[in-house]
Formats: C-alpha cells, structure tokens, sequence
C-alpha cells in the first residue's frame, strides 16, 4: 500500500482546513487596559467582558456565573461558523468590528495612524482560504478602507480564536 501511496502521491485532492483560517498573523501592539476602557465605555459598563490576547472582546448582557468560559465558548462559535464581520464606526473615530455571536474587536484609529501602510500591504492575506467576500458593489475580493480595517480586525479575532487566552474580564454584577 505505501507503494501506492508514493506513486500517486502529489495527485491526491489535498484536504482542506476547517474552519478555514487566514494566512495573516498581525503582528502590531496590543493595549489590554485602552481595549477594556473603550469596551466598557461602549457597553455604559452595563455587561460582562472578557478581552482576549489579541483583543478580541465577548460579551453578555445577561449575567453569567464563569465569564471565562463563556467568553471561549463564544468565540468557539464564531471560530467553527463562517466569521461574518459586520464594522461599525464609533462615536471616538474607533472601528468596533462586531461578529455573528455577541463578541467584537475593537480597531484604534490610533492603529489606522500608526500601521496604515502594513495593513494595506497584508488585508489580502487577512482572506480565508477559499474565500470570497463580497463588497457593496457586488465585486468579489476587492476591498476599500473599512474592508481592509474590518480584515486585520478579523485576523486577529482568527488569532485569539486558535489560541484563547482571557487577559481581562469585567464583571458590572460582581459584589
């Protein structure tokens, strides 16, 4: 059998990844304590937060008893569906990046001041493998700023997805 394994290797349909994952990894600083402030400030510090390493932020208007591991069970479901990312600009100049299940991340205009030129060269690779994302006027995989803001917020939701560690929780409810 390892005969045959060898002959044809190259010429197997090679399997794909799921969930599928982007190539890009980015790589710039990360404010822990700036993330917690602007999350809670959004929220009028009325919900639960855990904020992951990559800062990525769960929420959850009703109480939960272990924030941590409804914060990881959230971004699971995000992780193991498609990521849908809907971007919104707030009232600061920031961009929330919010996704399908109750958890966001937050993009910094500071960020956009200071890392403009490395999140243009690498929103590309900020794409799913095998995945095609439409812009408003119906083109596939050609992104204008937001777009390209909403990718580097997702690469690093994909990051903290992988690799869940909780850095921050807020707890409104807590005695």
């Amino acid at each position: 059998m390892d005969f045959l394994n060898n002959l044809f290797k190259g010429k197997q349909k090679e399997k794909k990844r799921f969930p599928p994952i982007p190539s890009w990894r980015p790589d710039t600083p990360v404010n822990h304590d700036e993330i917690m402030d602007r999350a809670k400030y959004y929220t009028d510090e009325k919900v639960q937060l855990g904020v992951f390493e990559n800062g990525t932020v769960a929420l959850f208007p009703p109480p939960q008893v272990n924030i941590e591991e409804e914060t990881k069970a959230t971004l699971n479901k995000i992780y193991y569906s498609h990521p849908d990312f809907n971007p919104m600009t707030m009232d600061d100049g920031n961009y929330l990046i919010q996704y399908r299940h109750p958890a966001f991340t937050i993009v910094f205009k500071k960020e956009l001041d200071d890392y403009w030129d490395y999140i243009e060269e690498n929103h590309l690779r900020g794409v799913c493998t095998d995945e095609v994302l439409m812009n408003s006027q119906g083109k596939p995989n050609v992104f204008d700023r937001i777009s390209k803001i909403c990718l580097y917020g997702r690469a690093k939701m994909f990051m903290d997805a992988q690799d869940p560690k909780i850095v921050r929780v807020f707890d409104p409810f807590a005695k």
